[in-house]
């Protein structure tokens, strides 16, 4: 299991123009990919993060590399990173392998 999770941190006045984002990049993956089980985002209701900036945030998980490769080239996902640049001031991923615990 592959869990791919990104933080995003928009510019002033673009939370929504992000959140409209992530929606189109979750409608646009509705048809589904192989290997991938879930994809996730959401507003930040942290305060650790909110005192940084980071108002959303989006998680993925796949069954192995090629189905994240998969996700990673699909055209949906490529028009969301061509807009995060003019979007985000800052966003971090974070990538890992690992079994639930359930």
């Amino acid at each position: 299991m592959l869990t791919h999770y990104v933080v995003f941190r928009p510019r002033p006045g673009r939370e929504k123009d992000l959140a409209e984002a992530l929606g189109e990049l979750s409608d646009g993956l509705r048809a589904g990919i192989v290997g991938m089980t879930a994809l996730t985002w959401g507003e930040n209701t942290n305060p650790s993060g909110l005192r940084h900036g980071f108002t959303h945030g989006s998680l993925g998980r796949f069954t192995d590399r090629a189905a994240f490769d998969r996700y990673w080239n699909h055209p949906a996902h490529e028009r969301f990173m061509h807009v995060l640049d003019d979007i985000c001031e800052d966003r971090f991923a974070l990538d890992y392998t690992g079994e639930d615990a359930a």
